[in-house]
């Protein structure tokens, strides 16, 4: 299978996004849309040829290994910190449920929602939720890609079902209530990469169209917040705003990557993006780690200008650098037990 560097690029594009948000915040324009990317572009590098049960195999043993080895990892890790008995068993159910909270924050007040991810693990749910929307992805795909008529029933199917979950009071466990939102972004990455899509020749004012699209979509429908079931401002029927929104930054964030893959940028985003499974891991811990460090230096919460964006950078490439050499000697431990079989 041919592999686009720029597929590596974007992916490497979107995971810089995430931890820069989890540091110091981003605007709505370069956070509405760093989730489903990811979605899409599992998408584009789909194949046909392999069973059902073999694409899921596939995917358990990508997603699910990681997200209960690494979770394992952190849980120990604040044991060792003094975590309590108590705190530790309500750490392992959260990792279990594998969601942000409990109830729909859009309704429930901060301090009456249950909220699961106290180990630094806040960004691991997107490995489950990616799992279970491949259950839904690999179920379709073969007949969206074969039949139109089958196509346009299974997305009008697929957002009728996002929006009629958005009415439950509670966040489902492994996010089973945005895998089917998710798996209509995979089939338009699949359908995206079968027509060469990105292959084709610039297209300024598509581009700019795109752009322009995009823009306007989150000035009306503002709010969007994946991982908390968050569509934007209109409830139900901010569903397919979602949809679009997703789908116009996702291919935005594609053509950028495209335009930069022969860069030294596209070279370090390509090695973020070869990367992301430690740094989804472990990157909210860096930053909690530099942020108590430096606090005890410096008043963190008194920086503004230059200073605060020297202080991110620095927190985000030591918590980059900390993720990285923590999935190294991981694997390096790995290997050394599979030798020994």
């Amino acid at each position: 299978m041919k592999r686009c560097k720029y597929l590596d690029v974007a992916r490497g594009i979107a995971m810089m996004l995430i931890i820069t948000g989890h540091s110091c915040g981003l605007s709505k324009y370069l956070s509405y849309f760093f989730i489903q990317v990811f979605f899409l572009l599992s998408g584009c590098l789909y194949r046909p040829g392999r069973s059902y049960g073999e694409n899921i195999g596939k995917k358990a043993k990508r997603l699910l290994f990681p997200y209960f080895g690494y979770s394992a990892i952190l849980l120990a890790f604040y044991v060792l910190m003094g975590r309590s008995l108590k705190e530790t068993a309500f750490s392992a159910a959260g990792i279990l449920y594998s969601r942000y909270c409990l109830y729909d924050v859009a309704v429930t007040a901060e301090a009456d929602n249950i909220f699961f991810f106290n180990i630094a693990n806040g960004a691991m749910w997107y490995l489950t939720a990616f799992f279970v929307t491949g259950l839904v992805f690999h179920l379709v795909i073969d007949r969206c890609l074969e039949s139109k008529k089958f196509l346009a029933g299974c997305i009008a199917v697929l957002t009728a079902i996002t929006m009629a979950l958005t009415k439950l009071p509670v966040l489902l466990p492994w996010s089973v209530d945005i895998a089917f939102a998710g798996a209509i972004f995979m089939i338009v990455g699949a359908l995206l990469m079968r027509a060469e899509f990105f292959e084709k020749k610039w297209n300024i004012w598509l581009i700019l169209a795109t752009l322009a699209a995009y823009i306007g979509l989150i000035e009306l429908n503002p709010g969007i917040n994946t991982s908390a079931r968050e569509y934007g401002v209109y409830g139900m029927f901010s569903v397919p705003f979602y949809i679009l929104i997703g789908i116009g930054g996702s291919i935005l964030c594609i053509w950028l990557a495209k335009l930069v893959q022969d860069t030294f940028l596209g070279t370090f985003f390509t090695f973020i993006g070869t990367n992301t499974l430690p740094l989804l891991a472990f990157h909210i811990l860096g930053l909690e780690i530099f942020g108590i460090a430096a606090g005890r230096l410096i008043d963190t919460g008194a920086l503004s200008g230059v200073m605060k964006a020297l202080y991110h950078t620095a927190r985000i490439s030591a918590s980059i650098a900390g993720s990285l050499i923590l999935g190294k000697m991981i694997d390096f431990v790995l290997g050394k037990l599979r030798s020994f079989r």
